[in-house]
């Protein structure tokens, strides 16, 4: 059975310490940290430092500094030079200890001296001589066996005083100690020592009204001993492994802490002739427990108005324990991580209908509110008082905006916390509808992005946590310039931002006030490694322009660009492409085969040449061509018919000649109707699988050719022409030396050849 006790407070611990770990980091305020805020009659926090025998120094302030002949660290600086808090502790080793209190700053109020094995023996008035104006001394852990309240005699401000975690030898220590003049808090837990004895504390005067005697390991605590220590208000047996507590008589108790133990039950509340066991008591501790379940035991709480039952293992109850007429002035009640068997908290009608009820926190408790929904389901939250509402880490998956608003729109709520839910058929817009909510945590639901003027009409947001989603960016219009001045704290730590020109605007903002988001480094670019949002720059210039405008702007010089290349292309081919399309409609080749086969033409040969070359066609071509060879050539400036158009022209006589034969010069590359002939006529050459004839007048090989002029001369073996003294020379490609009279009668004989 132990082992099963064990196994459950174990789990308990992991449950909490899970849920805070979620909210730690997302902002500096936890959930936590609110509940607290609303606690009635909980410890002064100058007091919980002292009988909790809290660190202070390096933890709860990080301002630390050197002080009391280097032997202490001083921190809580209120002014300059003016520490708050001292702590001259060791190691539990002879090397480290601190063998005396050195002189510190008058202004600290709290020292901590502990884990220097200071023996009782060490201790007496001479001892506090250098601080005997502090109010808050710690002399935990150390190896004090019995205590004189004499020796304190000096420190007449002395208001609480903590002698935990030492060897006491018996109960007198603690006697003793409750007799100081004026002390108001005793730490003594961690002994042996066990409850205390009612006989020990008879007729002993005491103002102590902070008692911690948490860590004691009893099973079973008498609290009768309290009945004659009658100032004793606030009582902590945190740790202490109870698993019952026995009383007889009425207890002035405000504040009572009795988490961390092993309680199966609801501790007893009522006398035997049902009356108050706890009249007074405003606060009570209960989590970390084992408590499964409870009826009629909160009947006897009328003062009570914090209780926090969290981490139990409680799945339900018997009648209406919380109500008005069980504990009618319950403000806050804490019901979060509940490890019951079935890992949910079961919840009825009127469950939480306590009109005195402000603050309700069911975090972790696996509750359903999806199979909850039920015809006067909402008759669980039907007191309308409820301000603060907790539901972090529960089931909220396909509840619909309706279904929500069936169950909590009617609160009138103040904050509220969604954090760590799935939300999948909920809209986070109908959280609108709580015109006074001013506080709002949705970390961790898996939010990919926030709408425009999602927050814009809570009116009284000033709170807002969205820290551990998936938001990749943050637009201008996303918070109205009303919300950003109207919030007081927006967290968005923890989210993969994408460092962009759409995340500019947010940096900017989140530059010109860090303290709004919080932490620094939780602000960091996703797709940047290293680089957090705060030291993310990017050129405005860039940014300047919308997305939307920079397509539009690509995409209109991508059209002018291709317009702009097709325009130049259309210029530079519209010859070849006018030629295309005059094949294409104009048809070819069966009139070609017909007179091939009759051997039917008008011309042997149809001959290109550039208008400035006419002399030596008329000169030198046609004499040798038609006189002495007695071919019919065909010369535009002679055969083309007037009237016609010209390109009709060329490819009539092309088409009406045999072969054809191109005469290529410098003025022939010029000239854009020889080129149009050119581009023909090779078409039609490999077309027609026949030869074309190419007379080269000068060194034109040398110039800018054109590229079907460069293919012509490259797959067609050319003829050269040169001037000589003594005849028409010409010879036949590249073709050795030969007298002038063998290479033009070569080059008739190629010309016959070809006929």
């Amino acid at each position: 059975m132990g082992v099963v006790i064990l196994l459950f407070l174990l789990q308990g611990v992991l449950v909490s310490a899970g849920h805070v770990t979620r909210f730690k980091g997302h902002s500096s305020r936890s959930s936590v940290n609110i509940q607290h805020s609303s606690r009635h009659g909980a410890i002064d926090p100058a007091f919980l430092a002292c009988v909790r025998t809290r660190y202070t120094c390096g933890v709860m302030f990080m301002d630390t500094e050197t002080c009391g002949d280097s032997l202490c660290q001083c921190c809580g600086f209120a002014e300059p030079d003016k520490p708050t808090y001292a702590t001259c502790s060791g190691d539990f080793t002879e090397v480290h200890k601190v063998r005396y209190i050195p002189q510190l700053p008058t202004s600290v109020q709290h020292l901590a001296f502990r884990r220097n094995l200071l023996l009782s023996e060490e201790l007496n008035q001479g001892f506090f001589d250098n601080v005997t104006y502090i109010a808050y001394l710690v002399l935990a852990e150390n190896k004090i066996t019995w205590i004189d309240g004499s020796i304190f005699s000096k420190l007449t401000n002395l208001t609480c005083l903590s002698i935990a975690a030492n060897p006491l030898q018996s109960q007198e220590a603690i006697r003793n100690a409750l007799m100081i003049p004026g002390l108001q808090g005793l730490a003594a837990g961690q002994t042996v020592l066990g409850a205390l004895d009612v006989k020990e504390f008879r007729n002993i005067t005491t103002n102590v009204s902070y008692l911690w005697l948490g860590e004691s390991h009893v099973s079973t605590y008498d609290m009768t001993v309290f009945c004659v220590l009658g100032t004793i208000r606030y009582l902590s047996l945190f740790g202490s492994s109870l698993k019952r507590l026995n009383c007889t008589c009425t207890l002035p108790f405000k504040y009572l802490d009795i988490s961390s133990n092993k309680l199966e039950f609801f501790p007893e509340t009522c006398t035997d002739q049902n009356q108050p066991i706890f009249p007074g008591l405003r606060e009570l501790q209960l989590q970390y427990n084992l408590i499964s379940s409870f009826s009629e035991e909160l009947s006897c709480l009328p003062s009570l108005k914090f209780l926090d039952l969290s981490n139990n293992m409680i799945g339900g109850y018997t009648g209406q324990p919380f109500s008005a007429a069980s504990v009618p002035k319950l403000n806050t009640l804490v019901l979060s991580n509940q490890c019951n068997v079935a890992n949910s908290f079961a919840i009825s009608d009127y469950t939480f209908t306590n009109p005195s009820l402000r603050v309700l926190i069911l975090d972790g408790s696996g509750i359903n509110f999806k199979g909850q929904l039920s015809p006067g389901f909402n008759k669980v939250f039907a007191n309308d008082t409820i301000e603060y509402l907790s539901l972090a880490q529960n089931n909220f998956e396909n509840v619909e905006d309706a279904e929500f608003l069936e169950i909590f729109g009617h609160l009138p709520l103040k904050t509220l916390i969604l954090s760590s839910n799935v939300f999948n058929s909920f809209s986070m817009k109908t959280l609108s509808h709580f015109e006074n909510l001013s506080t709002l945590y949705l970390a961790s639901i898996d939010l990919s992005s926030v709408s425009d003027g999602l927050f814009d009409f809570m009116t009284s947001l000033k709170y807002l946590e969205l820290s551990d989603n998936k938001i990749t960016t943050i637009g201008e219009n996303t918070f109205s310039p009303e919300t950003r001045e109207r919030l007081t704290f927006l967290s968005l730590a923890k989210n993969p931002f994408i460092c962009s020109c759409d995340l500019l605007w947010f940096a900017q903002w989140y530059a010109s006030n860090p303290r709004l988001f919080g932490s620094n480094t939780d602000y960091t670019c996703d797709n940047l490694p290293g680089v957090t949002v705060a030291n993310y720059s990017l050129t405005v210039q860039p940014c300047l322009l919308s997305h939307a405008m920079n397509v539009a702007i690509i995409v209109t010089c991508s059209v002018l660009i291709v317009t702009l290349t097709t325009l130049i292309l259309l210029a530079h081919f519209h010859w070849h492409i006018r030629l295309a399309l005059y094949e294409a409609f104009m048809g070819r080749g069966d009139v070609r085969k017909l007179r091939l086969l009759a051997d039917h033409f008008d011309y042997d040969v149809f001959v290109s040449y550039a208008k400035e070359d006419l002399p030596w066609v008329y000169g030198k071509l046609m004499p040798e061509l038609e006189g002495r060879l007695g071919l019919r050539l065909c010369v535009h400036e002679r055969d083309f018919i007037p009237g016609n158009n010209i390109v009709d022209n060329i490819v009539e006589c092309v088409q009406s000649s045999k072969k054809i034969l191109m005469v290529f010069s410098k003025d022939f590359v010029r000239s854009q109707w020889c080129q149009f002939e050119l581009t023909y006529s090779m078409n039609h050459v490999m077309d027609y699988d026949d030869a074309l004839i190419i007379v080269c007048m000068d060194d034109v090989v040398s110039h800018d050719m054109t590229a079907v002029m460069m293919a012509a001369l490259r797959t067609t073996t050319y003829i050269q022409w040169e001037e000589l003294e003594d005849v028409d020379c010409v010879s036949v490609g590249t073709s050795s030396p030969r007298s002038a009279r063998d290479r033009w009668t070569s080059w008739c004989v190629v010309l016959q050849t070809c006929m």
